[in-house]
């Protein structure tokens, strides 16, 4: 049981992007093209687990001194620090073998996408903004992979829209740990001295901008309909939704928590998908 919450289970929903490119190529209903994705997902399952354990192994000190990742099983000392590097490691191989046996350039973005994570463990995580630039470049690489899978072009788009909502995903944690941790938090991460309450705002009000104004347009420019329009005011609700829960949740955001515990996030996704997915199909039977 504690080897499976080393493995962050609830972390697995960034993974979700790997369908993006199902979804937008209109291939949701083809079964082979499922079964892809779902490898890809699993994928992405393995190898993202198998660099949450690393990190946890290099921060295990600093996390002991954090209010809630003092519960994770390698701070409280539930695994030891050996048992958990095995599972890593075991996890990585099998992911980037899996992964090149699978399709070779899913096995290549794999591969990146290790060393991205790998090198914002030991380095950027330290460096303020390239910190989340790097965290957005793993969210790209997941809808690169899932449409590498599928076989399907990738739009530029849908890599323009996920840069900035997992750049704004990315601040909103940042906020969430500085409130968490208040004047402890540069003992925690380093850069955090950097992200004063009043920057991180104003990055959050730029990047939300960007965010609703690339899919707005996405919705415009990539198919010959404009159907697509109808699904802007759900990707503004979950936006603000989400601006409203961190700024009013004394404890900041961490995204995963709220998406998966907001009501109201989860019934505005489920609409969002269920309209995308409706006008994708309607408009090319």
């Amino acid at each position: 049981m504690e080897i499976i919450k080393l493995m962050r289970p609830k972390q697995w929903i960034k993974n979700l992007f790997v369908f993006a490119a199902l979804i937008f190529s209109m291939k949701f209903l083809s079964p082979f093209h499922i079964g892809q994705a779902m490898l890809c997902f699993v994928l992405f399952c393995m190898i993202s687990s198998s660099i949450y354990i690393l990190n946890d192994i290099v921060d295990v000190e600093k996390d002991r001194l954090h209010p809630k990742k003092k519960n994770r099983p390698l701070a409280k000392g539930t695994v030891s620090i050996k048992a958990a590097g095995g599972v890593s490691i075991i996890l990585m191989i099998s992911s980037l073998l899996a992964g090149f046996l699978f399709n070779p350039l899913v096995g290549t973005v794999i591969t990146l996408y290790l060393i991205n994570n790998l090198i914002y463990s030991f380095k950027i995580k330290h460096i303020v903004i390239m910190d989340i630039i790097s965290i957005a470049i793993g969210f790209i690489l997941r809808v690169v992979a899932g449409a590498f899978a599928i076989d399907v072009g990738i739009s530029a788009w849908i890599l323009v829209c996920t840069f900035f909502i997992s750049l704004f995903l990315g601040i909103g944690k940042r906020r969430g740990e500085i409130l968490a941790l208040e004047h402890n938090a540069h003992d925690h991460r380093a850069n955090l001295k950097d992200y004063t309450e009043e920057f991180v705002n104003q990055i959050t009000s730029i990047v939300v901008a960007c965010t609703i104004m690339s899919y707005s347009l996405y919705t415009f420019t990539a198919y010959e309909h404009m159907y697509m329009m109808l699904t802007i005011p759900f990707v503004v609700y979950g936006i603000f939704r989400y601006l409203n829960l961190i700024y009013t949740q004394d404890e900041g955001g961490n995204p995963t928590e709220l998406v998966l515990t907001d009501k109201l996030i989860i019934i505005d996704v489920v609409l969002w998908g269920f309209v995308s997915s409706a006008i994708l199909y309607l408009t090319n039977i």
